[in-house]
């Protein structure tokens, strides 16, 4: 009887514990969209505007949600990368692991890029909200490149290349907006460090490509 009883609580914690999750889920996904229609409406200047209305807990749960949805558009074109060469022969199913934790290298780096500038080159007060926040907005246009490759595929000699310069041309217009307008930084050196955080991320995440292939 005792035992039962327990279970049963167990059982409700559970449930209880499942429906904050959710609820608070729903939450983040919801700032993250009222977050890409801000952006949407004025995609330069409207990341400060953005970020001053959500406050820091709503544009930490938006920067996340945005980062997730990178992380998952690279893992859904490694996905169909990978599996076409399972089938002719190449590597192992332990690949789809490695594929995960790779997925996951990118927005990391562009996150720890935005940490550095905002603790030694900034000088705007920030906190690490504003750090999840600009990296989330950052990378949202290559999940778009992403989820347009894998839909159209790689074949398409027209319209995957003015996919790739639109969504590629974006990322640094976000990341030179970012700088300038919520860190605060120069024209000069936010022209200089957007390329930087580009070049570095992408160098970052190719190493740890070469580690986890070899």
């Amino acid at each position: 009887m005792e035992n039962e009883k327990q279970a049963n609580e167990n059982i409700s914690k559970g449930k209880e514990m499942g429906q904050k999750a959710y609820d608070e889920a729903k939450e983040a996904t919801g700032q993250a969209f009222k977050a890409l229609k801000a952006l949407v409406s004025d995609p330069i200047g409207g990341q400060y505007e953005t970020l001053r209305e959500l406050g820091k807990s709503n544009a930490l749960r938006a920067g996340i949600v945005l980062a997730v949805i990178f992380a998952i558009s690279s893992y859904v074109l490694g996905h169909s990368l990978v599996s076409a060469a399972l089938a002719y022969g190449g590597g192992g199913t332990g690949i789809y692991f490695k594929l995960i934790i790779f997925s996951l290298i990118p927005p990391i780096a562009v996150f720890a890029l935005y940490y550095v500038v905002m603790k030694f080159i900034s000088k705007e007060k920030a906190d690490l909200s504003t750090a999840v926040y600009t990296t989330g907005v950052s990378v949202i246009p290559l999940a778009l490149l992403f989820f347009c490759i894998k839909i159209i595929g790689l074949n398409d000699s027209l319209l995957l290349p003015v996919i790739g310069i639109f969504c590629i041309s974006t990322t640094f217009l976000l990341i030179n907006s970012s700088l300038q307008d919520i860190y605060k930084l120069s024209s000069r050196k936010s022209v200089i460090i957007t390329p930087a955080i580009v070049f570095v991320a992408g160098y970052i995440s190719g190493l740890v490509l070469q580690v986890l292939v070899y």
